[in-house]
């Protein structure tokens, strides 16, 4: 099987390029596999070069000759609108890893934009749009603060052949959109070779270099701080716990909102250490050094967390919200609380357990590491990649060999025997042509 892979690559600064830098080399292990991406890009199977399709668009032409190709979206339009735009020319199977793509079609110039929106909503649903750029900071619609009212999905379902997703939630939500064809659910990805790595750091030292005693409980959130982060519920808990003891320490690392002022609004500051943006090294050995991780997710747009698995990976014990792919987690691996009213007191009870019970949390964290091992390292997941290929492959075939059935069945009344077997050959040709080999 050989498949093509559209996927920025790294060094560039996202998740999906983290993603494919250990899902590849497991991929390649079951299929051939060509990737496409402008750079700068490293091909994470040396020596294997990396095709620039933005610079040489008529290697899409390519294209038709793989038994599948493979496109990866996310909401960065400046790393995912070139594989947008080859998915409109050249359909094939998208790997969504977020159920609202908003943000990737507000990086279209303005009309690119609206014309977009039209063929989502309709033109009866302009003046929304314009509603849109009023209500976004500064008219910038990349800065729209409610993304998930337009999902802008319409085009991308049309063009593809089938969808990969990382959960049920955002399964049921593809489908809920209309789209017919196969939906693959393929959990996150594990990073082995992060986990061998950071075995070697050391924890204490890592506290130590922080200010955090080493009997503290360093509680860790990780990632972009957006409103869904939940962070005032949080502030609020560890308020709470304060009052009961002073060994209850918050790291943020991430950026994001106005988080200065809600941790004075808190009058938590004396118990919350910021670090800011780190580079991947410096965001593991933050990772490992913390004693529980909250990662609460309200509302969801279908999105998971990279963050989580990677505790769960290191053994971690974590709090989340019991809501989207975070419910469908086993109740064993993670602590769930609600969302709502008494969210706060829920979570400072869940910290509270977890804190006063050493052997809770051991438990609670192998079992989380159990389960990435079992589900989410890149063998398991590349395998679902491929049964996703074997089943497009499948269903374009019968839908060929439909097409061919149909073809000799055809009639062609009024017209005499030389001129309907005329016809009638013409037309088995091109299904013949249209039928993959």
């Amino acid at each position: 099987m050989k498949l093509a892979y559209f996927s920025p690559l790294l060094p560039k600064q996202t998740g999906i390029a983290t993603y494919s830098h250990h899902l590849v080399p497991a991929l390649a292990r079951q299929a051939g596999v060509d990737l496409f991406d402008p750079p700068p890009s490293q091909s994470p199977i040396f020596p294997q070069r990396v095709f620039d399709y933005v610079a040489r668009p008529e290697l899409l032409l390519t294209l038709p000759g793989y038994d599948n190709v493979i496109y990866h979206l996310g909401n960065n339009p400046y790393y995912h609108l070139s594989i947008y735009k080859a998915l409109i020319q050249v359909s094939g199977t998208v790997v969504l890893h977020d159920a609202v793509l908003y943000y990737l079609i507000a990086g279209l110039d303005r009309g690119g934009m609206l014309r977009e929106f039209m063929y989502n909503y309709g033109a009866t649903r302009m003046s929304e749009f314009f509603a849109i750029e009023r209500e976004s900071v500064d008219f910038n619609v990349l800065r729209y603060d409610q993304p998930e009212r337009y999902p802008m999905l319409r085009r991308v379902l049309d063009s593809a052949k089938s969808v990969i997703v990382h959960s049920e939630t955002t399964a049921a939500i593809v489908r809920a959109a209309g789209f017919r064809n196969h939906v693959t659910v393929a959990p996150l990805l594990m990073y082995p070779d992060m986990v061998e790595a950071t075995l070697r750091i050391d924890p204490l030292t890592v506290r130590a270099e922080l200010g955090v005693k080493p009997d503290d409980i360093l509680i860790g959130s990780f990632g972009f701080i957006g409103p869904p982060k939940r962070m005032p519920i949080v502030f609020d808990a560890l308020k709470r716990l304060s009052r009961r003891s002073n060994r209850f320490k918050l790291l943020i690392v991430g950026e994001g909102g106005d988080v200065h002022s809600e941790i004075n609004r808190w009058g938590v500051g004396d118990n919350v250490i910021l670090t800011g943006f780190v580079d991947e090294n410096g965001f593991n050995r933050l990772l490992r050094s913390i004693d529980i991780l909250v990662n609460l997710r309200f509302p969801s747009m279908g999105e998971t967390s990279a963050t989580l698995i990677q505790a769960m990976s290191y053994g971690i014990p974590s709090i989340v919200s019991n809501h989207a792919w975070f419910s469908e987690l086993p109740d064993n691996v993670v602590h769930k609380i609600g969302v709502g009213i008494g969210e706060a007191e829920e979570l400072e009870q869940a910290l509270l357990r977890l804190a006063d019970d050493e052997a809770h949390r051991s438990t609670l964290g192998q079992a989380a590491r159990e389960y990435a091992i079992k589900h989410c390292m890149p063998d398991v997941v590349a395998a679902r990649y491929i049964d996703a290929a074997v089943q497009r492959r499948a269903d374009a075939n019968a839908t060929s060999a439909g097409m061919a059935h149909r073809g000799a069945e055809m009639r062609f009344e009024g017209l005499d025997d030389g001129a309907s077997t005329f016809m009638k050959t013409y037309f088995q040709r091109r299904i013949a042509e249209a039928t993959p080999v």
